[in-house]
């Protein structure tokens, strides 16, 4: 089904290593639908310095993107001087994910090329699609095909990245000279197993995403496929629109996705709430409003730098989170507002650059470059959106279900700015 065809002839980059590490990735990215996502950060960690003692050597270029993420840690640490031990783990390990994983994605690029990677995606998103789909029929039955955001959502998990970047590679790598499908077929098959699994996601978070990489590929391909992307258009259309219809459950508009989607900006608005009833309903947005109560009643130095690890957000209320009743939390959907907290406005300045740095690198050279190397800024361009975007709304630069996107980030990074080397010649030729 597949057309494979190695182009690295390094001795100990073999078939069988990237094999077993494309094995472990996934692992970890479906394992996070079961056990703690401290354990699975551990995994993370165990796995990037599994590539580093089998490399012998570690890559930190560009080494830019690593301070931007890795110098607001040691800032964070100077302030956690009054956290206890236990939430300055919890914000310890929160903060360092980005960290960890643009690293891993560092190092799989001196392991993988642009097309061998993309190849592993591909069929990670499948798998993971086909095991979703199991898993919530066996958990709720196919009436989830009907009402996805009453019947499927959460039965398993909120979703996986990954599928997004399957579906994507499958539809459109082969206009950029990234031959992944012996035959058409294959290549559909895999566009609808994934989309299949982002229906029953129900998540507005992963159909914006969708969105945001289908608008960037077709702005490319669009001259040479426009049936690609008014498919896309009308699939999305109907499978939304099918969650409006009835269910056991009673489904009216008010709880269908897409409500929830046209009732997104009100939910996330900040603001104050003092009915609670209301609190729990548009809790995203009041807890970044306790985030900025939080940060204002605080020092000068610490709004310039943060409370640290241990600094916790007050809710003033009791509120039901995850079947436990919170009045201060360690996390806070917007992740802006939790650097703001954690790290303070400097925190923010770093952040704002780093996405900034993403956003240059995927435009820069972009009409000079090659079609493998154009796909690649597209792709470092698509994933720089959506982690903003995540960022904004799940907290997704410091959560494991957008881990692929900064392991993605970090191998696109490396991948092209090894410019004028073997890897660049093996990698990102044309």
């Amino acid at each position: 089904m597949y057309k494979i065809k190695s182009v690295i002839r390094v001795p100990g980059r073999s078939a069988l290593t990237r094999t077993i590490l494309m094995s472990l990735l996934f692992s970890f990215l479906t394992l996070y639908f079961f056990i703690s996502h401290k354990i699975i950060w551990l995994l993370y960690l165990s796995f990037l310095v599994i590539i580093a003692a089998a490399r012998m050597k570690i890559t930190i270029k560009p080494v830019i993107v690593l301070l931007l993420v890795a110098l607001p840690l040691l800032w964070a640490l100077l302030m956690s001087g009054q956290s206890d031990l236990y939430h300055f783990s919890q914000g310890f390990f929160y903060l360092s994910i980005p960290l960890i994983m643009i690293i891993t994605g560092y190092q799989l690029s001196k392991i993988f090329s642009l097309h061998q990677f993309f190849i592993s995606i591909v069929i990670i998103g499948i798998i993971t699609a086909i095991l979703f789909i199991i898993l919530t029929v066996i958990s709720a039955g196919f009436a989830a095909f009907l009402s996805p955001y009453t019947e499927a959502r959460f039965v398993v998990a909120s979703g996986s990245s990954v599928c997004i970047l399957s579906l994507i590679t499958a539809a459109y790598s082969e206009y950029f000279g990234i031959k992944i499908f012996k035959k058409k077929k294959g290549k559909y098959l895999a566009v609808i197993i994934n989309l299949i699994a982002i229906y029953l996601f129900a998540s507005r978070t992963y159909w914006v995403f969708l969105f945001v990489f289908v608008i960037l590929f077709s702005l490319k391909t669009l001259r040479r496929n426009k049936l690609l992307f008014a498919g896309f258009m009308l699939i999305a259309v109907l499978l939304i629109s099918l969650s409006v219809i009835g269910s056991k459950e009673g489904l009216t508009f008010q709880n269908s996705i897409l409500y929830k989607l046209i009732n997104s900006f009100k939910e996330v608005k900040v603001r104050d709430i003092t009915d609670y009833e209301y609190i729990n309903l548009y809790f995203r947005g009041y807890e970044a409003y306790r985030s900025w109560v939080t940060f204002s009643e605080s020092s000068l130095l610490h709004k310039v730098l943060g409370g640290g690890y241990g600094k916790l957000v007050t809710l003033d209320a009791e509120v039901l989170l995850d079947g436990k009743y919170w009045n201060a939390v360690p996390w806070v959907h917007n992740g802006f507002f939790f650097i703001l907290v954690k790290e303070g406005l400097l925190g923010i300045v770093f952040a704002l650059l780093f996405f900034f740095y993403l956003s240059r690198e995927s435009i820069k050279g972009y009409r000079k470059d090659t079609c493998q190397r154009q796909y690649a800024r597209l792709v470092l361009l698509g994933c720089t959106i959506t982690l903003f975007v995540a960022n904004y709304v799940v907290c997704g630069l410091f959560s494991h279900e957008m881990a692929i996107l900064l392991i993605s980030i970090g191998f696109l990074l490396s991948g092209l700015k090894q410019n004028g080397t073997e890897h660049e010649i093996t990698s990102y030729k044309n």
